[in-house]
């Protein structure tokens, strides 16, 4: 288990470099295109202690909506302080982080939906990225 990552989420913050960050320990870079959204890559895996070096190197996050899921636990998104940055995430049913996607230039997302096992996210543009939760890179880890 990543307890820095903990660490950061609890303090309102995420990683500031685009990133899958999981608290059992993989991460990758993810790609998207700005906030047009029309594409969402998983890229080479990250180091987080590398990614963390630099404890500058974080984004403060607001929650701006939340979602619950069918078998318990939620997503949720919100922004980042300087406009431009937006994230969604993975909680568990005891409301603890499981995944975190940082996003530099996606646009805050405001908008969270969940159909089976399909969450929605929406940035401030109306664009959105579907991701599904069954996915190896997002699927719940009892840890």
């Amino acid at each position: 288990m990543n307890k820095r990552l903990l660490r950061l989420w609890a303090s309102g913050a995420t990683p500031a470099r685009d990133g899958l960050y999981r608290v059992d320990g993989p991460a990758w870079a993810v790609d998207v295109d700005g906030p047009a959204l029309s594409w969402f890559e998983i890229g080479a895996p990250l180091d987080l202690n590398d990614v963390l070096a630099d404890p500058e190197d974080v984004l403060d996050i607001d929650v701006s909506a939340e979602a619950s899921l069918p078998r318990g636990g939620s997503v949720v998104c919100g922004e980042g302080a300087m406009g431009s940055e937006g994230f969604f995430a993975r909680l568990d049913a005891m409301g603890s982080l499981v995944w975190v996607v940082s996003l530099l230039h996606s646009n805050p997302f405001y908008g969270v939906a969940v159909e089976e096992s399909v969450a929605t996210f929406t940035n401030n543009h109306g664009n959105s990225i579907d991701i599904r939760l069954d996915a190896p890179e997002f699927e719940l880890i009892e840890l």
